[in-house]
């Protein structure tokens, strides 16, 4: 039995206060719904898709995440108590590491794939809200209605463009300290 199994194993039968590891794992899935709807920017999506559309795209997240986030909270798991990957060399790749532990080289691989398009989403989730409350705004007259001009695609590209450039210098202001980031 390799390391990842017995240690998942010995995680699953340690006491715990405040519930089960069944509720911990029921728990984390409940909160991850809330990121399936897309609050802060699910008005933007319904207004730019045909009539239909939205139900069948929120029903594919549903079955994504109920798959994805429960493993990812089992494998974090059985990985709760191991002190290796507790220490600051691992700050920035835990999730990449506990995965090459627990399954070796191809589960951190797609592990890091997995991180890759949830992060992307989550960039593109950014930029899809913020150009479609700016545009709101100056449609509202709130913000100059130099934000409306559209390009030939119909995208507000001045929206996009201004807020590319404040992330970027976000990021050179921060010098890309992960720490600073998430604290923004």
């Amino acid at each position: 039995m390799n390391n990842g199994i017995l240690l998942f194993t010995e995680n699953w039968h340690l006491p715990t206060t405040g519930g089960s590891i069944q509720n911990a794992i029921f728990l984390d899935f409940a909160a991850s719904m809330l990121g399936v709807s897309g609050f802060e920017s699910s008005a933007n999506f319904v207004e730019e898709q045909r009539k239909g559309v939205f139900p069948k795209t929120l029903k594919n997240m549903w079955i994504v995440v109920s798959i994805i986030n429960p493993l990812t909270a089992i494998l974090d798991l059985s990985l709760s108590a191991l002190p290796l990957l507790q220490s600051d060399a691992y700050q920035n790749t835990l999730l990449i590491e506990m995965a090459s532990y627990v399954g070796g080289d191809w589960l951190a691989i797609l592990k890091g794939v997995d991180v890759f398009l949830v992060l992307s989403g989550a960039v593109l989730t950014s930029f899809v809200g913020v150009a479609g409350l700016l545009e709101r705004m100056a449609l509202d007259r709130i913000l100059p209605q130099y934000f409306l001009k559209k390009n030939s695609r119909g995208s507000s590209y001045r929206i996009v463009l201004i807020f590319l450039v404040l992330t970027i210098s976000i990021l050179l202001i921060t010098k890309g300290d992960v720490k600073l980031l998430a604290g923004v």
